[in-house]
């Protein structure tokens, strides 16, 4: 239980005290630690853990082939392309005149064919398959069924056609048009007044008339409702700010599990 349980809970904490700590001490021998030492012990241990996940792979996809599972054929190719790629990387340098090492990116070798003619359109065809599964969430998400989800739609749909070049053809006045459009539906939702809502819609397309004719129509102007416009401002302005409070839960989070791990609160690293 000691070796088991106390000595590597001890190590974590340790090593785990220093490297967090280290960034707060202006101590060299610490701060060599922290950012040459630990990451170079790192690259180490994620090079064994590729090595071993390779290999319980090759383990995996071998035994689903000796007892023939369900999809076993394609583990025959998985098993296939494993062995090539080890013997295209480590055995067949293909080329004298290429050390090894630079043969992986030289060209005329057999890593190199492998590269361009295999795993390049593979690729490719794994990205080009994920545009419809991307294509086909984004309809289901898109779908209005309550508010957070009609900013969704509407947020969506400016940065699509803010991004493309029939957005830059498509007039701020029209735009201006459709929001009004938009919030007469609002307006009636609310007060449940024909009158009222027919008074608002009117009366914004009549001023938005008026304002066109008195400015000229200019295609980017009102500046807010031009789409490249109000696009570049939902993703600079809303989209980072989101996006940095979602950096900030998940480094609170990496924070906290750190501490489980250093604390010895967290123990599933020994299988407990």
């Amino acid at each position: 239980m000691f070796w088991k349980r106390t000595i590597p809970i001890a190590i974590v904490a340790t090593v785990g005290f220093l490297t967090l700590f280290g960034w707060f001490v202006d101590e060299p021998h610490i701060k060599n630690f922290v950012e040459d030492d630990a990451t170079q012990w790192y690259d180490i241990l994620a090079s064994f853990a590729i090595f071993l996940g390779a290999l319980n792979l090759l383990k995996m996809q071998s035994q689903k082939i000796l007892k023939k599972q369900t999809g076993w054929q394609y583990s025959i190719f998985a098993v296939g392309g494993f062995i090539f790629a080890i013997i295209a990387g480590f055995v067949i340098k293909g080329n004298d005149a290429i050390q090894w090492g630079a043969h992986v990116t030289g060209k005329g070798t057999l890593f190199k064919w492998m590269f361009e003619f295999m795993f390049t359109p593979l690729s490719a065809t794994m990205f080009a398959l994920l545009a419809f599964f991307v294509a086909s969430a984004s309809y289901r998400a898109f779908r209005i069924r309550n508010f957070e989800a009609t900013l969704l739609l509407i947020s969506g749909i400016i940065i699509m056609l803010g991004r493309v070049p029939i957005g830059i053809k498509i007039s701020a006045w029209f735009v201006l048009y459709l929001t009004i459009l938009g919030i007469g539906v609002v307006v009636n939702n609310a007060f449940k007044n024909k009158q009222i809502t027919l008074g608002f819609v009117v009366g914004g397309l009549l001023l938005t008339t008026i304002a066109g004719f008195w400015m000229g129509w200019p295609v980017d102007q009102p500046a807010l409702f031009y789409l490249p416009i109000l696009q570049d401002w939902i993703y600079n302005i809303p989209n980072v700010a989101g996006a940095r409070a979602i950096m900030m839960g998940i480094g609170l989070g990496i924070f906290a599990t750190s501490m489980r791990y250093i604390l010895g609160i967290e123990k599933s690293y020994i299988g407990e």
